[in-house]
């Protein structure tokens, strides 16, 4: 009993260090996809001022 509840316990940690990572990678994404997105709008408004 006492080794499954070990294993559980080390596979949540491991659960929670991969949970930060994607958290992290989101929120880099969302940083590009804002640049991106400003970017293009930016692209868009020269392009009709022309």
């Amino acid at each position: 009993m006492e080794e499954r509840l070990h294993v559980l316990m080390k596979e949540n940690e491991q659960l929670r260090r991969e949970n930060e990572t994607l958290l992290l990678i989101i929120a880099q994404l969302r940083i590009t996809l804002n640049r991106l997105l400003n970017r293009y709008m930016i692209c868009s408004e020269h392009s009709h001022e022309e």
